[in-house]
């Protein structure tokens, strides 16, 4: 499937990601997990954003959770280069916050069809793609680990302290639990809603 994928990781409510295009205008989409899952298997998904022409645009989270930034051609073909990055502060978003339901792309479904056809010939399971398949040249947003949290003011991925190591800016006293989204204190061993353990 031809789609560029950037994995947001836990973000706050509010946060502010800036997506760039250089080339041609493509379909961009700002989504939580579960509708990750629905698009990469060619199922109608709810997201923010939709076809750009121009750059940048700039999308906002609407709930504490797992975030995914993905970038597709409407038709499947052409070249787009791609980067983003997660704004400090509170900065208005230049795409509307409400979700809008979106049908899988004609290119989209026969790019599913096709994938799944060969792995199941080959006796596979169909893949997650994982990497960016289009010409991608992303602005620096390290992915998440165990050890690591999002610092609200720079949106850079630190190791949990009092401080961000990269701005310096103090932490927020809550850890993101992956898997329910559920704000822990960075005491906690254990997400308190789902029992997953966190990062400590």
């Amino acid at each position: 499937m031809n789609f560029t994928h950037y994995d947001l990781g836990g973000l706050a409510k509010g946060r502010t990601v800036e997506v760039t295009l250089q080339g041609n205008s493509a379909n961009v989409y700002l989504l939580d997990h579960p509708n990750m899952v629905k698009y990469v298997k060619g199922q109608p998904f709810a997201a923010m954003g939709g076809l750009m022409k121009s750059s940048p645009i700039r999308l906002q989270t609407t709930a504490v959770g797992h975030w995914h930034v993905v970038i597709d051609l409407p038709n499947g073909y052409g070249t787009v280069k791609t980067g983003h990055r997660l704004l400090a502060g509170s900065v208005p978003p230049t795409v509307s916050t409400k979700a809008v339901m979106f049908k899988a792309t004609e290119a989209q479904m026969r790019a599913v069809a096709a994938e799944n056809a060969a792995n199941v010939s080959a006796g596979r399971p169909a893949p997650r793609p994982e990497k960016p398949l289009t010409s991608a040249t992303p602005a620096p947003l390290p992915q998440s680990a165990d050890d690591q949290i999002s610092c609200n003011a720079c949106g850079i991925l630190t190791r949990p302290g009092k401080f961000c190591t990269d701005c310096g800016a103090p932490m927020s006293a809550e850890r993101i639990c992956p898997t329910c989204s559920t704000a822990n204190t960075f005491d906690c061993k254990f997400c308190s809603e789902c029992g997953l353990k966190l990062a400590g």
